[in-house]
């Protein structure tokens, strides 16, 4: 049998765990983990209910196994994701177990708490310790002059207090559990988020390995928290929540983050590029250098000579001559700061005098826009500024164009 005696490598020093998972719970828990140097005592029914990997684990009735439905020890690896994205890992693959082999000459039973078997006394040692127990009593005892002990509540309470420690020190726990390349912190995370009554705070410090044992352990609930925070909250670490997106073959947040990593290509140090794969960094430069070709061609575009007012326009000259002259406006004001951004929008914005010719101009901005980033915007709607609309996707199959206005009216 394995114990925490047996743990190869250098592990940090134990941390602080809720009292939940102590031994000296109120309701201490039955299946005992040790990952790195902290010892978890955690409920076997919570952990079956929880992840169907556990309920596998814990039920005892591996056909590949034959062990007995008692005393189950057995060492976990969850591995890790590469440092490169790139590299081949196991993140597909189910954590690896190993049940620790039988000793043929010592019995399940016989086993302590750490995992070392108990010496069973001859019949004579156990004679002589009954002798030696009954006369400490006796020499112990209240003689019939001697006041008896008190019998109140605080009595009671040392009484209970000294049964309950040796029913726990009796105890054997169900299961003994080792999680080899896991963080403790990590999984003292995963317990606080399966326990209905604590609560799991997802961070940018703890996302990642949550993501990975959520993924391992099969926690689909823990898995999609993950992802719901990386998705709203791409935008504080776009390069971070990319790497994950692309560890775990997470599409939509892969696109999300690679919005804002587009949208500012210069604000991204060089050892927190090298994080992300070749391929991906292949995309964003292909993808960074598709959006400037587009916006070098819109410089040429002109406006005057192409614009048509509507029928209604009381002077199309001047509102041709209007919207070129603030077209030039926004197309200078994007580089004044350096590249051009997606997302960079144009104050104040076009205004004409008359409502209609107003329509008519930023629907023909729209179709220019359309026309030239395949935005899929309908020739005449009013909606708002496209922005973010530069993306990559994870998946060579999803092409990087959507479709076009003309496409989507069929």
């Amino acid at each position: 049998m394995v114990s925490a005696l047996s743990l190869d490598g250098d592990y940090e020093d134990p941390i602080e765990i809720d009292e939940t998972f102590t031994e000296n719970s109120r309701f201490p828990g039955t299946v005992k983990i040790i990952v790195e140097s902290t010892t978890f005592w955690a409920h076997k029914e919570v952990l079956y209910f929880a992840s169907s990997f556990f309920q596998a684990a814990l039920s005892g009735a591996w056909a590949e196994t034959g062990r007995p439905q008692s005393t189950v020890s057995s060492v976990i690896t969850i591995s890790q994701p590469p440092t490169v994205p790139g590299r081949q890992s196991n993140i597909e693959d189910s954590p690896d177990m190993t049940f620790a082999p039988p000793d043929p000459d010592v019995d399940i039973e016989d086993l302590d708490l750490d995992g070392e078997p108990e010496i069973d006394p001859s019949p004579g040692d156990k004679a002589k310790a009954r002798e030696d127990s009954l006369s400490k009593l006796e020499n112990s005892g209240t003689s019939p002059s001697s006041p008896r002990p008190p019998e109140g509540e605080k009595g009671k309470e040392k009484a209970i207090g000294l049964k309950e420690k040796r029913r726990r020190k009796d105890k054997k726990p169900d299961a003994i559990i080792i999680l080899k390349e896991e963080k403790a912190s990590t999984f003292h995370d995963f317990l606080k988020f399966v326990y209905p009554h604590l609560v799991c705070t997802i961070t940018w410090n703890n996302v990642e390995g949550l993501m990975n044992i959520s993924h391992k352990l099969h926690v689909s609930s823990l898995e999609r928290e993950c992802l719901t925070f990386l998705v709203t909250h791409a935008a504080g670490r776009p390069i971070k929540a990319m790497r994950i997106a692309e560890l775990f073959g997470e599409e939509e947040l892969y696109r999300e983050s690679s919005r804002f990593v587009l949208d500012n290509p210069g604000g991204w140090g060089e050892e927190e590029l090298r994080t992300l794969s070749q391929e991906t960094l292949l995309k964003l430069e292909k993808r960074r250098t598709w959006f400037l070709e587009r916006v070098l061609k819109l410089g040429l575009v002109q406006v005057a000579k192409e614009y048509q007012c509507c029928a209604t326009c009381p002077d199309p000259s001047t509102c041709a001559r209007l919207l070129e002259e603030k077209w030039r406006q926004a197309y200078q004001a994007v580089f004044r700061f350096g590249p051009c951004q997606p997302s960079m929008g144009v104050s104040p914005p076009l205004s004409l005098t008359h409502l209609s010719c107003q329509t008519t101009a930023k629907a023909f901005i729209a179709t220019l826009f359309d026309r030239m980033f395949s935005l899929g915007l309908r020739a005449g709607a009013s909606t708002g500024p496209r922005r973010h609309f530069l993306f990559c996707t994870l998946n060579d199959h999803n092409t990087h164009r959507s479709k076009r206005s003309r496409d989507l009216l069929s």
